[in-house]
């Protein structure tokens, strides 16, 4: 089959999954990452005061700011846990609640269809349940990275008490001042500092037309965009916003050279520091999220052209136990990009909602890589202590949605 595939046809399978990709996600993720972004800028300080004084309300708290889309609120948990201000209870229920920036994957798909609301809610609801309860029990248990399996006697569960190189002048530095800043040297600097007015420009207008698409759909259900090339036609102008808006938003991926993961603790004191930094880090990472929905679309697109399977194909082999599993593995890779092609998966209707629990639960975005360059110890442990859930999880919900055919149908567009 693949044989009769001509270069025209590959030529308009990628420029259709950058059009689609830039107008029906880019847009919409680009609001809700500036908007984050911002509340993260006016409240990450207050938040490390808060989490210090309540204690006992760590887990509780961490998986609240692991909610959050995006990784800025999870990085901002794993400094303060290897200087003792947080329990490594708190460090677990943030990695488990944060979904990062493929939140923003499934956020997109609520506003192109509405029938994704149940599961979005559900899935982040579900998280943010095992993440509480997960890290309450860890703490409550005395898990830690020192005693993976947990104590017998009764411990001190903070790290401050794990770590003795911490000192107690090291306690009482600001976590968010003590943040890391961006080196402003280099090409790929300055090519995003001056380049994301642009790309906001392309957004703002595409962001006009995706809430345009969404009348003409419901005006028309069998509306669907060709491709055109006239820029004075309602398509062409369709086909050429889309297409600039994904052709900046790799320039500006490759140009930021964070390939698999978008957020940094440089990128995220910047952006907690000031509020241009905010605006240029938000199209950076919108950017980034741009560029693994394109690339998780050519490989289903070009899996489905050059096999000759369909979606329905790919669906079957999704809503098995092995669908729950692979997720959760994947969910073991750093880093957000991978993590944004299993989300898509389940968006396109590929992968199952217990495949999505799974993956959600297991998945610690770019958070990891602070707590992995700080305390490797920890980091290996925490990926084990969350993964462990995702599959009882996963596969309890996969009983379910079995059992209960309504849920399937809710949960399962």
């Amino acid at each position: 089959m693949s044989s009769s595939i001509t270069l025209d046809e590959i030529f308009e399978v990628v420029v259709i999954s950058m059009r689609d990709a830039f107008l029906a996600v880019t847009v919409f993720v680009a609001a809700m990452v500036l908007l984050f972004s911002w509340l993260q800028y006016v409240s990450a300080g207050r938040f490390v005061g808060w989490i210090r004084d309540n204690r006992g309300l760590q887990p509780l708290i961490g998986a609240l700011m692991g909610l959050t889309p995006g990784c800025g609120g999870a990085i901002i948990v794993m400094p303060m846990y290897t200087k003792g201000y947080v329990t490594y209870g708190t460090v677990i229920a943030t990695l488990i609640a944060t979904l990062g920036d493929a939140a923003f994957v499934l956020i997109g798909a609520v506003f192109q269809d509405i029938s994704f609301l149940a599961p979005v809610v559900a899935v982040h609801l579900i998280s943010f349940i095992v993440a509480v309860t997960w890290g309450f029990a860890v703490d409550r248990f005395g898990i830690t990275p020192i005693s993976p399996l947990g104590i017998t006697k009764k411990k001190s569960l903070h790290v401050a008490e794990e770590m003795k190189y911490i000192s107690p002048e090291e306690k009482d530095v600001a976590i968010i001042s003590e943040l890391p800043r961006e080196s402003q040297e280099g090409l790929g600097y300055k090519i995003i500092h001056q380049g994301y007015r642009v790309w906001w420009v392309v957004t703002i207008i595409g962001f006009s037309l995706g809430i345009l698409l969404l009348i003409w759909y419901a005006q028309d259900p069998e509306y669907s965009p060709s491709l055109v090339w006239d820029p004075f036609t309602r398509d062409g102008l369709i086909t050429w916003v889309g297409f600039m808006g994904t052709l900046l938003s790799i320039i500006l991926y490759i140009s930021s050279k964070n390939f698999i993961r978008d957020d940094t603790e440089a990128t995220i004191g910047d952006k907690l520091n000031s509020f241009d930094e905010t605006l240029v880090h938000a199209a950076s990472e919108t950017a980034f999220v741009t560029f693994w929905v394109v690339l998780a679309y050519l490989i289903f697109e070009f899996g489905m052209l050059f096999s000759g399977i369909s979606e329905s194909d790919l669906s079957q082999g999704g809503a098995g136990a092995e669908a729950v599993v692979v997720a959760a593995i994947i969910g073991l890779v750093p880093g957000c990009g991978p993590q944004i092609i299993a989300i898509s998966a389940y968006v396109e209707g590929i992968v199952s909602f217990p495949a999505l629990v799974s993956n959600a639960i297991s998945q610690d975005g770019d958070a990891l890589f602070p707590l992995l360059v700080r305390h490797k110890k920890a980091s290996i442990w925490a990926t084990v202590h969350t993964t462990l859930p995702a599959l009882i999880v996963g596969f309890l919900f996969m009983w379910l949605l079995d059992e209960y055919q309504i849920l399937a149908e809710i949960l399962q567009p």
